[in-house]
């Protein structure tokens, strides 16, 4: 069985604050460059606050990639999709308020 995505979240939440994680986590905010630099032995970084729009100039020893495939998730080619008129999921950014009971889902590429 597989867990939820409710029970994924609130286990990367009480693992954040037990561990104190908080202070280095910036949520909202897009890496748009790396470029490691070989004189001073580090990457500089980056990142948009996409909030403000302000761009942020950082550096780090250790640069950890750990974007995932759904960061730049899309709707499949499928003609006529835009004109479905029921309501569109995708995994990569599911909605928890459509309620699925008594419904008739279909399904496209869960492999």
């Amino acid at each position: 069985m597989y867990a939820t995505a409710g029970e994924i979240s609130r286990y990367f939440n009480d693992f954040a604050n037990k561990n104190g994680l908080r202070k280095y986590i910036k949520l909202q905010h897009q890496v748009i460059g790396a470029y490691w630099d070989n004189d001073t032995a580090h990457w500089n970084v980056q990142i948009t606050d996409l909030v403000s729009g302000n761009i942020i100039n950082d550096q780090c020893d250790i640069l950890i990639n750990a974007s995932g495939i759904l960061n730049s998730w899309r709707w499949p080619s499928i003609p006529g999709l835009q004109d479905f008129k029921g309501k569109l999921l995708h995994s990569a950014n599911w909605d928890p308020s459509v309620a699925l009971e008594d419904k008739v889902v279909g399904l496209i590429g869960n492999g």
